[in-house]
């Protein structure tokens, strides 16, 4: 089966941007991923924005990457001709660049639209284009053209070409304050793209092992979803793309997830990039709030500052008619129990990599009151990993992250402050939470690990139990949980997180799910399990090699928000950890790590 076509994702580290197939801009927010688009047609064919250059006969057309860069390049075939697109975002401007080269003629359509679609624009034809102004606020967006250009009669339509033609649309937020940047001339085109695709090129790391195409894209799509001048990781790039069309579940998830970009900040790490992943930690334990829950909420906005609610664009259609469109996401206000963990994770990665202790002992506050509050709370109900609403429980998976808290917080105690009495204090803490779980399978009267206290039922979140050290990948409780997952989570090698919550039914897999199963073959040193895992994961991308959140598995169309960063990052952590099969996995937690708990099985 062919992989099935989707948006192309373009960005700057600062936005992104999303190309139809057939050339058409349709989601570009500025000036950050998390502000309003001035085009989101794919959430509204009729009021959502979009900017397009097309040939003007009937056509065929392809999408590839150019090669190991975030530049898209869209060619299109015609009875009369070839034309070339090459679309990307230069490297530090509120800008995109479009450039054309083209033996037939193309029309241009530039119909920006503001406040995702609630403001038409105001405009102004000028010699090489047009700037467009938000009618009741600062925003401007001004258009140059600068190569063969006519002006066609309708107000945004132009025909471009033959011949090279570089189309230019910058983003102000006063005309006149930013006049100079806005009205600057295109004299240096070629050295802009040049400089873009060095740029990309220059972020990938050396990797010699299986699916490199797959470890590079990935690589690129972590470095495309990463805020340049702090290193946070956002989650995904869009907001409201349906897991389940017309299911009413889409969210908004252009924010950095405590969870899901520790995961990232974990793949660069392994990948050879111990910079970018400190970078994430130190935006992370900056957020850290020493009164109340260090870490406030599940997320945060792109420069570390809280978001708060939801609000539905009822304007707005949504994608294929699933509303409603949401800005915003609701889960700010829930207590998740496993993001300290997710973080300190990381940290101890970083320090059992670096022995940077100078790192540690700044920050030593943070970590600090990271753990001590784990240590007081763990018992605390939550809306675990898979952000239920209105559905709180003592989930395993959270609890598991609480104890891993505390085993980080041990360690790190011991190995790069000297301080014992702390690390025995925590430690002790650690075995009461193991000892927790244990109590709760003898409890449950089953032979395996649940989802929850009071959800009797196994979900994907299991499968890390040994990718954190908790249990061995033979341990027989996890053994018959492996075997209760596969029963009834695994289609065709594909995961769901779990079969139905209090929204319905869950209608496709879950990417992130089949990486972890992947690791858990290599822990038990069935490479062919785990390869054939790995490879089956890989089918879900899309054309231009990009993964979603969910995955048809029949069709394997992508579902959800997209790119995705929590697939993404399961790509490069697997491939690493496939690399390093052979030599075996380093207990996480050394002297500190004690499976068989008192009181447990």
């Amino acid at each position: 089966m062919s992989q099935p076509l989707f948006y192309g994702f373009l960005s700057n580290s600062y936005t992104s941007a999303l190309v139809s197939p057939d050339g058409v801009i349709e989601w570009l927010p500025f000036p950050r991923f998390d502000s309003d688009a001035i085009f989101c047609r794919m959430l509204d064919k009729t009021r959502g924005g979009f900017f397009s250059i097309q040939p003007r006969d009937d056509f065929e057309s392809e999408q590839v990457y150019g090669e190991n860069t975030n530049i898209v390049v869209t060619t299109f075939h015609t009875e009369q001709g070839q034309a070339q697109l090459r679309d990307f975002l230069p490297i530090g401007r509120a800008a995109l660049w479009r450039v054309v080269d083209a033996d037939i003629p193309l029309t241009l359509i530039c119909r920006p639209t503001f406040s995702f679609g609630a403001a038409g624009s105001a405009y102004e034809i000028v010699d090489d284009g047009a700037i467009f102004r938000h009618p009741a606020g600062p925003e401007v967006v001004v258009l140059t053209i600068q190569g063969p250009m006519k002006k066609l009669a309708r107000r945004d339509h132009w025909e471009i070409g033959p011949g090279q033609v570089v189309v230019v649309l910058r983003y102000g937020q006063d005309y006149e304050r930013d006049r100079i940047w806005l009205q600057e001339p295109l004299a240096h085109a070629p050295n802009v793209e040049d400089a873009t695709r060095k740029f990309w090129q220059r972020s990938l790391l050396p990797y010699d092992g299986p699916h490199p195409e797959a470890f590079n894209r990935s690589m690129l799509v972590i470095r495309g979803l990463t805020y340049r001048t702090n290193g946070a990781l956002l989650a995904a790039a869009t907001t409201s793309l349906p897991e389940a069309v017309g299911a009413g579940r889409q969210w908004d998830y252009r924010f950095v997830w405590v969870r899901d970009a520790s995961y990232a900040a974990e793949a660069l790490l392994l990948a050879g990039d111990p910079v970018a992943c400190r970078r994430f930690i130190e935006f992370m334990l900056n957020t850290v709030d020493l009164v109340g829950k260090p870490l406030a909420a599940p997320f945060y906005r792109v420069d570390g500052t809280r978001s708060q609610g939801e609000r539905e664009l009822l304007w707005l259609a949504g994608y294929k008619n699933s509303r409603p469109v949401r800005v915003g996401n609701a889960a700010s206000d829930q207590i998740q129990m496993d993001i300290e963990g997710d973080l300190l994770w990381v940290v101890l990665l970083y320090w059992r990599q670096t022995h940077d202790q100078t790192f540690i002992k700044e920050y030593w506050w943070a970590i600090l009151t990271l753990v001590s509050w784990v240590a007081e709370y763990w018992k605390t109900p939550d809306a675990s990993l898979w952000e239920f609403r209105d559905e709180d429980d003592l989930y395993t998976h959270s609890q598991l992250m609480c104890w891993v808290a505390l085993k980080v917080g041990e360690t790190l105690a011991k190995e790069a402050m000297q301080d014992l009495v702390t690390a025995k204090t925590w430690g002790q803490v650690a075995d009461r939470v193991a000892n927790s779980l244990w109590q709760d399978v003898k409890e449950s009267g089953l032979p395996y690990f649940t989802q929850g206290k009071h959800h009797r039922h196994v979900d994907a979140a299991l499968l890390t139990m040994p990718l954190y050290g908790f249990v061995g990948v033979d341990d027989p409780v996890f053994a018959r949980t492996l075997e209760h997952i596969e029963a009834t989570l695994l289609h065709q090698d594909f995961v769901y997180r779990y079969r139905e919550d209090n929204m319905g039914p869950v209608l496709y897999p879950f990417t992130l799910a089949g990486f972890w199963l992947a690791r858990v073959y290599l822990r038990k040193g069935n490479l062919e399990r785990a390869d054939a895992l790995i490879a089956a994961q890989l089918r879900g991308v899309t054309d231009m090699g990009l993964f979603a959140e969910h995955i048809d598995p029949v069709t394997l169309e992508p579902h959800g928000n997209f790119p995705q960063l929590f697939p993404h990052a399961a790509v490069i952590t697997a491939l690493m950890e496939r690399k390093q099969a052979t030599r075996g996995f380093p207990d996480p937690y050394a002297a500190e790590r004690k499976v068989q708990v008192e009181g447990g099985r």
